[in-house]
Parts: structure tokens; sequence; C-alpha cells
């Protein structure tokens, strides 16, 4: 029996049951990325980190599910968690300039390695683009915090 019809006797089995199984999931990683967003954008950030993770499952390339994790962990204060993911989205991708200012954000709000996070948000503004003004913000602050004793 091939897989398409097995799917079939299991669903027409479970015709009567309140509950259905789904035996793969139809969305890619993008897709979930994509989920994950909209859960975000409704406040619900346990469910929007499920679907980052699941995207990173299927795809563990996916820079942008890896960025959009780590800014949850940046919201809920896990700093180290986040700076591990956006030192992750680098690997793949180091022109990516989301991943290299949010990265400087997260040393700063760690009060430690402060050069570097001087040198990520001076990257990440060089590469310009439509967040232009959040890198100069963050570039200010790392400037701010390695100015205080």
């Amino acid at each position: 029996m091939s897989l398409r019809g097995l799917s079939l006797v299991l669903l027409a089995a479970l015709a009567g049951c309140s509950h259905i199984v789904v035996l793969n999931d139809p969305l890619t990683g993008a897709e979930h990325n994509d989920l994950g967003v909209a859960y975000e954008s409704a406040a619900k950030p346990d469910l929007a980190m499920r679907e980052y993770r699941k995207a990173l499952r299927l795809d563990p390339h996916l820079v942008r599910a890896r960025v959009n994790l780590g800014n949850l962990e940046a919201a809920a204060g896990r700093w180290p968690r986040a700076e591990d993911c956006y030192r992750r989205a680098l690997r793949e991708s180091p022109a990516d300039a989301d991943a290299l200012n949010n990265l400087a954000v997260a040393l700063v709000r760690q009060r430690r390695g402060l050069a570097e996070a001087e040198s990520l948000a001076t990257r990440a503004l060089a590469l310009g683009g439509a967040r232009d003004s959040l890198y100069r913000a963050t570039l200010a602050e790392v400037r701010a915090a390695r100015q205080k004793p």
C-alpha cells in the first residue's frame, strides 16, 4: 500500500473520532517562520517560538527564523540565548545586517564584548537598508556604553 493510501485509510478510520492525526507536516521551514511572525504579531510568543523552532528543524540554514528566535529570546531577557541565535545566524549569513545589529545589542545588554559590539553595529550600518536609523541608534548605544566606566 502506498503512503498516500495508508494516509487515506488512517483518515477514514479516524473519521468517527474527534481528533485528526497529521502524518506529515505540509509546511516548509519558511512557511513555519511566516506563521511564527504571525503569532508574534498577535502577541503569542510561545506559539511563535514553537514555529521558529519547527522552521529550523526543517531548514537549519534558515537565517530569518534564527534571527526571529533570537529576537524572542531577547524580548524575554534571555540575552545569552539571544546571542547564540544571532551568532549562529551570522555563521550562515555573515552579512545579515539584522543579525549583526541584534548581536551588538545582546552584547551591550550583557555589558561585555563592547569593542566587538561596536564593530558589529558599524558593519550593520555600513550595509544600510530600511533599518538604517535602528542601526544608527544601536551604534550610538554601544558607543555610550563604551564610555561608561
